[in-house]
C-alpha cells in the first residue's frame, strides 16, 4: 500500500556519524518528487533542531525547521500543558534554551527536571542533585528512555541508563517524552490530518521506532 506520509528517524537511519547512510538522498528525493509528506522525528537531545537542520544541510540534505520533529519539543508541549512555570532544563546544548523561552529556567526548587542525554556530563554529583530534586517534588520528565546509542567509535550509554537509575532510587517513574512513547509520533502528525494507519515508520530501531509507531496506530 502507498503511504500517505511518512515518519523517519534521523541517526542511524539517514546518517551514521557525519555521513549520509547510502540511498538516504534518493530516498527523500523519492518521496518529495511523489508528494508524499515526511518529517524526521528524533530523540536527539545533544543538538538543537536549528543545529540539526545545518549538520544535513552540510550533508547535502535542503531540510526546514518544520521537517524535524525533536524530543525536546514534544517535552516543551507536556511541562506546559502540566501547568509548569519553573523548569531545570539538563542539557548538554544551551541553545536548547531557545525551545523553553514560555517557563522559567532555574538551577533551584523546580517544577520538573526536562533531562537530555549529558554523556560524559553525567557525574555523580549531577545525578545526586537530580535525585534531591526529585524527593523535592519536582517531577522527571526525560526526553526518552534509550538504553544506548551507536557512535563512529563503538556503543555509548545513553540517557535511559541514568532515568532508570533516578526512577529507582526516587521510587517515582519518569515522564517520557521521546519514542517509543506513542504521542511523539502522533504530535509529529497531526498537522497532516491523516489517518495514523496510512503513516509509514522509518527506523532502524525495533523498540523506539517500530515498537512506538505501532502503538500510535501507524
Amino acid at each position: 500500500m502507498r503511504p500517505s506520509a511518512v515518519l523517519l528517524d534521523l541517526d542511524g537511519t539517514v546518517y551514521q556519524g557525519n555521513t549520509l547512510i547510502p540511498g538516504a538522498y534518493e530516498a527523500l528525493s523519492f518521496l518529495k518528487n511523489a508528494s508524499i509528506p515526511f518529517r524526521f522525528i528524533t530523540n536527539t537531545t545533544r543538538l538543537t533542531k536549528r543545529k540539526l537542520v545545518l549538520m544535513l544541510g552540510d550533508m547535502g540534505l535542503s531540510v526546514s525547521l518544520d521537517d524535524i520533529f525533536a524530543a525536546p519539543h514534544a517535552a516543551a508541549i507536556y511541562c506546559n500543558k502540566m501547568g509548569y512555570k519553573k523548569i531545570l532544563l539538563v542539557v548538554p546544548d544551551r541553545d536548547m534554551e531557545e525551545d523553553f523561552l514560555d517557563f522559567q529556567l532555574v538551577d533551584s526548587d523546580p517544577e520538573a527536571i526536562v533531562l537530555g542525554d549529558m554523556g560524559e556530563g553525567f557525574t555523580f554529583n549531577l545525578i545526586n542533585t537530580l535525585f534531591n530534586h526529585i524527593l523535592d517534588g519536582a517531577e522527571l520528565v526525560a526526553m526518552h528512555k534509550n538504553r544506548f546509542w551507536v557512535s563512529s567509535d563503538g556503543c555509548k550509554l545513553d540517557v535511559g541508563a541514568f532515568v532508570s537509575a533516578l526512577e529507582y532510587a526516587s521510587g517515582s517513574p519518569a515522564s517520557i517524552m521521546g519514542k517509543p512513547n506513542s504521542s511523539l509520533f502522533i504530535l509529529a502528525s497531526e498537522e497532516w490530518n491523516i489517518a495514523a494507519e496510512e503513516v509509514l515508520m522509518i527506523g532502524d530501531d525495533i523498540g523506539g521506532d517500530v515498537c512506538g509507531a505501532l502503538n500510535a496506530g501507524m
